[in-house]
């Protein structure tokens, strides 16, 4: 369970990091400021990989089943 809390944390955190990173992107657009939305769009993307490993997380916060 500790594991699926800690997954949560994360992904919450680096959907804030996103809001940072594209509102920095809307004030100085430049590379650098790209290169940190792509980064953590990849990051956001490999922990959502790891959550689909985990059976029914994200069921209880509403975010519910993905079908394939």
């Amino acid at each position: 369970m500790a594991h699926v809390v800690t997954l949560h944390r994360k992904h919450r955190t680096l959907n804030r990091e996103l809001k940072d990173a594209e509102r920095a992107l809307g004030d100085e657009p430049s590379e650098a400021n790209l290169a940190w939305i792509r980064d953590v769009q990849g990051r956001l993307a490999a922990l959502e990989g790891t959550e689909a490993l985990i059976e029914g997380f994200g069921v209880s916060s509403g975010r519910g089943l993905r079908s394939v």
